[in-house]
């Protein structure tokens, strides 16, 4: 529901507005109240009564749930930005408080604040000044890469040891990206909090979108390792070497377009966008591979299916530095000036 109010002035020239009652009283304003004003990066003007932010909390029930539902129930809540969770039951026992743990711990800054029987609280612990997106990124992109590394460099040794290792630290990357994505979710929730991370939902938007993209990254990087430990041989030298060249060019599409976002450079990001017109040849040296070592096939199509699509993600990356090269009419803080490298 809109109210629309005309502004007065006083004889002061102070302007006036006055409140909706039926909303006042839902929010608990009477008179001598304090409210805080705080000017949004669109222009407009944000009411924000007392007490607000210490309502953010909320209720699930454990009884006759899931394991992996209660994980996803108590992620979503985590992304949304609820400061409190509290998991409720009749009688908890004693291997349902681990499990709550073990999903606590498996999320950024969410912490066990106490325990009854018939309830777990975790808190958030996390506060959004303490992790700047911009360096979240920065860390996500840097243990994606050496995921990539690894696990190109564990396939073309037939390294089944460190194979295993790179799938152990997609959880690194994965705690990451929920954090930026509960950040997102506190923007959307929140927009003070806007003010405390000087960048607009709109910004933010950018930063989540790339967090994604790098997930899915390190998701392939994964696939490549597992794809390692279903070899039946060890890669021939001319096979292994078409896959070292598929995942130079696909690193270097990725790290270019991750380079083109961090200083929202234009031509840059246009000059990875440039090399989409190469997949018919990586295409042509997975056939290749195949071709020559067919008892390895079925491993080689996915190592070579997920350096391709990896490659996708950064051009997708590079398509989104685009659009955060765009200036905002209102941004919150001080723009950043693209630098561009030649």
């Amino acid at each position: 529901m809109a109210y629309r109010r005309k502004v007065q002035v006083t004889g002061g020239g102070t302007f006036l507005v006055t409140l909706p009652k039926e909303w006042a009283d839902a929010v608990g304003i009477a008179q001598g109240s304090t409210v805080l004003l705080v000017p949004n990066d669109s222009g407009a003007l944000l009411l924000v009564p007392a007490g607000t932010r210490e309502k953010n909390r909320c209720a699930i029930p454990m009884n006759g749930r899931e394991p992996v539902h209660l994980q996803r129930d108590i992620i979503a809540r985590y992304i949304a930005g609820y400061d409190v969770i509290e998991v409720i039951g009749d009688r908890i026992r004693p291997e349902e408080r681990r499990m709550v743990r073990e999903i606590a711990q498996s999320l950024v800054g969410l912490e066990v604040l106490g325990e009854t029987q018939g309830a777990v609280v975790l808190h958030s612990v996390v506060n959004v000044r303490d992790f700047p997106v911009d360096q979240t990124i920065r860390r996500i992109f840097a243990i994606t890469l050496a995921m990539w590394d690894d696990a190109v460099a564990a396939c073309t040794a037939r390294d089944e040891e460190l194979a295993r290792d790179v799938a152990e630290r997609d959880g690194d990357v994965d705690r990451l990206v929920l954090l930026v994505a509960r950040q997102f979710g506190l923007l959307l929730r929140d927009l003070l909090v806007e003010e405390e991370l000087k960048l607009s939902r709109f910004q933010f938007h950018h930063y989540q979108a790339v967090a994604d993209q790098l997930e899915r990254v390190a998701d392939h990087a994964v696939k490549v390792s597992r794809a390692t430990l279903g070899l039946a041989a060890e890669l021939l030298p001319a096979v292994g070497d078409r896959v070292r060249q598929a995942a130079a060019a696909s690193r270097e599409i990725l790290t270019g377009a991750v380079r083109a976002f961090e200083d929202r450079d234009v031509p840059l990001a246009n000059r990875v966008l440039a090399e989409k017109e190469r997949k018919d040849t990586l295409a042509g040296w997975a056939q290749a591979a195949i071709r020559e070592q067919p008892e390895n096939a079925h491993p080689i199509s996915i190592v070579m299916d997920s350096l391709l699509r990896s490659r996708e993600y950064g051009f997708n990356i590079a398509e989104i530095a685009l659009d955060a090269a765009v200036p905002l009419g209102h941004a919150i803080g001080e723009p950043k000036t693209p630098r561009s490298r030649a």
